[in-house]
């Protein structure tokens, strides 16, 4: 069984001769994009009918009282909106994040199924990414949807604060303080839970897995591995965060050169740190598994 420093190494030096396991990661952010810019659409054309702005614009508007009349004609027009085309609004969003979560789980199946195979064989091809994206994405949906909902439900520990705030709200110390506390248990068991379900997705594509066992298997794993998935998930984080540093550093007080690092940084993290970071966790799970053995990896050393 391989040292989690070793495993690191050996999965960087796979990596070096796998520059295409980015290609999934690239296809979910230009094809989320196209949904989203899509939707966007659709509910820009359902809104924009209703709303009469022929009389005054902004360009026109030369004194705030233009500026200010032209704000309230706005909100008269949106307030003026049916309960349809409210309705219609609302469906639209939740098709696009429903889409959207579809589409990121076809291609993190994919992405998986690629990570198996350079392990594997050395090698991958995108092949391999289209077939696993195809018999996983639904089950990896519904997993996605099941651990959302777990992460959600720890909202209940910001209950107790909640019922304690005064009517009207107002800022009462002891209601303040429970929230707060609330708040940060929230935090820690959001922690804790994707520590725990870290490797839920790579156990339902590795091992074939349905959504509820996936999460099981997760889960399991965690308990028997738990000094290795922190620090991987330790390693994985801190180089997300050094990353954002070096960016927002080398542009601080330029506003010129700010997008552009943010542009760099962003394909930084989709061409290096993400495949990397995927690689990683699959090898974590197939060596402590018993699915990969020291022996069947062609490593490029």
């Amino acid at each position: 069984m391989e040292e989690i420093g070793e495993m690191i190494g050996k999965g960087f030096g796979i990596w070096r001769r796998n520059i295409n396991l980015c290609i999934p990661f690239l296809l979910n952010f230009f094809a989320s994009m196209l949904v989203i810019v899509s939707f966007l659409a659709a509910i820009f054309l359902v809104v924009t009918p209703l709303i009469d702005m022929k009389s005054t614009s902004i360009q026109n508007s030369q004194d705030v009282q233009a500026v200010q009349d032209l704000i309230t004609q706005m909100e008269g027009s949106l307030g003026s909106l049916g309960w349809q085309s409210i309705l219609m609004v609302v469906l639209l969003l939740l098709g696009m994040f429903a889409i959207l979560s579809l589409v990121e789980a076809f291609f993190m199946a994919g992405a998986i199924g690629m990570a198996r195979q350079a392990l594997e064989k050395g090698r991958a091809d995108t092949g391999v990414m289209w077939s696993s994206g195809k018999k996983h994405f639904l089950n990896m949906f519904i997993s996605t949807l099941l651990m959302g909902l777990m992460t959600l439900s720890g909202l209940v520990f910001l209950l107790p604060g909640i019922l304690r705030l005064p009517r009207p709200v107002q800022a009462e110390p002891v209601a303040m303080g429970m929230l707060i506390t609330g708040f940060l248990i929230f935090i820690l068991y959001a922690v804790v839970l994707s520590l725990a379900l870290a490797e839920a997705p790579y156990a339902l594509v590795l091992e074939g897995l349905g959504p509820v066992q996936a999460i099981r298997a997760g889960i399991g794993f965690f308990r028997y591995n738990k000094f290795d998935v922190l620090i991987l998930w330790l390693v994985v984080a801190a180089l997300s965060i050094t990353l954002q540093i070096i960016g927002s550093s080398m542009s601080s007080g330029n506003t010129t050169t700010y997008p552009l690092m943010s542009l760099v940084t962003g394909l930084v993290n989709l061409l290096v740190l993400v495949p990397l970071s995927n690689l990683w966790w699959t090898r974590l799970y197939m060596n402590r598994k018993g699915i990969l053995k020291n022996d069947e990896v062609k490593d490029p050393w």
